[in-house]
């Protein structure tokens, strides 16, 4: 039996009272679980399952195969705030499906799991803040963290160019201020870091 967090990213019903889950972990990476009895109402193992939320959880890590039983739930923190806005949802959910897609079983992500924290930590924010990260830079805070723990991204072409990244990374890890630059270099970023994607056959 082991122990590890998951971001909830995708959820569906299985068999008669199951839910399948699927999600970011930082030691296991995507990391996929079957709930048995979760969807009834009574359930008192599993009241938590529920998408854009950080669950602590067990399971037998000694079977074949990518997918495991959860023997425990319970929730660490819940992003249900990203909901109360559509566009903030709707980011989430491309966000959740970049990394289901990319990231690999058994293989941790702890960069990559802290800087989802931070994202979606960003994405509850409601209104107009002082600091706040645009959705624009939400992307390309994610995908450099991905890129960046999976050795992907090239060697910056200057010192600049190079703390400018350790920066952003750092930046997304810690949930701490974004480095500053031209509001436009945003944009150009994102599109340099999609044609990485591209390069690497990785799904955006």
């Amino acid at each position: 039996m082991v122990s590890t967090q998951i971001i909830v990213l995708s959820k569906q019903p299985y068999r008669e009272s199951a839910l399948l889950l699927a999600g970011l972990s930082p030691d296991f990476g995507k990391l996929s679980l079957v709930a048995h009895g979760a969807q009834k109402l009574s359930a008192k193992n599993f009241p938590a399952a529920d998408l854009f939320r950080e669950l602590d959880v067990e399971f037998d890590n000694t079977i074949a195969g990518d997918l495991f039983t959860a023997k425990q739930m319970e929730l660490s923190f819940a992003f249900d705030n990203i909901a109360a806005v559509p566009l903030h949802f709707k980011m989430a959910g491309r966000i959740g499906s970049f990394l289901l897609k990319n990231a690999a079983p058994g293989v941790p992500l702890p960069y990559t799991y802290d800087t989802l924290k931070s994202v979606f930590t960003q994405l509850c924010i409601t209104g107009e803040v002082d600091g706040k990260w645009t959705l624009e830079q939400c992307s390309v805070v994610i995908k450099t963290a991905y890129l960046y723990e999976n050795g992907l991204l090239p060697e910056a072409r200057n010192a600049e160019q190079n703390d400018f990244l350790e920066n952003l990374v750092a930046a997304g890890i810690e949930n701490t201020p974004l480095p500053e630059c031209r509001p436009d270099y945003w944009k150009s970023l994102n599109n340099w870091l999609n044609s990485l994607l591209d390069y690497h056959g990785l799904a955006r």
